[in-house]
């Protein structure tokens, strides 16, 4: 499945969320990594400075991060660059991409994002700020991300075999559950009983190998808006 990813925004256009982020990051040095980083972590989940030395994008270094944990595996803290991160179809497709599009607008540029790393389902906004150091001569050196996460569902099937498993009923019931139905007001709605409406649930949770109806529900929306 290729990873999807769209473009939301660039330069003056950045999102009212990222927006007071700005004045601190335009004061950053990105000779002090760690300081700009933990400068930044009141306004993202995820931040992130990225070392452009390498000649090759593969090994552009991560310098520091905070907030790492809330990617739930979708990347390995270990990873010291992009040619270390385990899913190499997510950093070459997705985040490279990204990053060249911030270095063409030499400016700030938000992206929204929807990709699966590491069988992790991730959807999230990034602000990516171009900073230049001092010893290069102005030319971009490092890069800045700020990242907010909407999810990040580890361990998720996005085979479309499982969403043509489900019948009929099943996506109804599911669909309605999205809506915030109980199983009484499905009842209502489908004119069957709460039990049957019970059963087609249970059955729809087996199918997606999800322990809840909730995870359920996101499976199916994540199969059907992404995963197909």
């Amino acid at each position: 499945m290729p990873p999807r990813v769209r473009l939301e925004a660039a330069g003056h256009r950045i999102d009212a969320a990222f927006a007071p982020a700005l004045p601190v990051v335009q004061r950053l040095e990105p000779a002090r990594p760690a300081e700009a980083v933990l400068s930044c972590a009141r306004f993202a989940d995820f931040v992130q400075i990225i070392d452009l030395a390498a000649t090759n994008p593969l090994g552009w270094a991560f310098s520091a991060n905070v907030g790492i944990e809330r990617l739930n595996g979708a990347t390995n803290p270990a990873a010291s660059c992009f040619g270390e991160l385990p899913d190499q179809d997510f950093a070459r497709d997705v985040l490279l991409p990204t990053y060249w599009e911030a270095i063409s607008a030499d400016q700030p540029v938000v992206h929204r994002i929807a990709a699966v790393a590491n069988n992790v389902l991730l959807s999230y906004r990034r602000l990516t700020v171009p900073l230049r150091a001092a010893s290069r001569a102005g030319e971009v050196s490092h890069f800045l991300t700020l990242t907010q996460l909407d999810c990040a569902i580890p361990q998720i099937d996005l085979r479309a075999e499982a969403w043509c498993a489900l019948t009929f009923r099943e996506r109804q019931c599911l669909a309605l559950a999205a809506s915030g139905l109980s199983a009484k007001g499905m009842s209502f709605a489908l004119g069957i009983s709460e039990k049957t409406i019970e059963l087609h649930l249970a059955r729809a949770r087996h199918k997606l190998g999800a322990r809840t109806t909730t995870q359920a529900v996101a499976t199916a929306l994540t199969i059907a808006l992404i995963g197909r």
